[in-house]
């Protein structure tokens, strides 16, 4: 490898793009544990989710 001679490439650099909102949906999330029944908009951020369900599996 040492007598291969260097290779470079250009970098460009560029301002990223913002992150777009999630478009509004009818759609539902249904969490379903038991006889209990939790219906989400399906936008519900998943930290959120995994929030509940671990609540719903805690002992009481």
């Amino acid at each position: 490898m040492a007598d291969e001679p260097a290779t470079f490439a250009p970098l460009v650099l560029c301002d990223p793009e913002p992150p777009r909102a999630p478009e509004p949906s009818d759609d539902k999330l249904r969490l379903v544990f038991g006889d209990v029944t939790i219906a989400l908009a399906a936008e519900t951020p998943a930290v959120r989710i995994a929030a509940i369900v671990h609540a719903l599996g805690a002992p009481s």
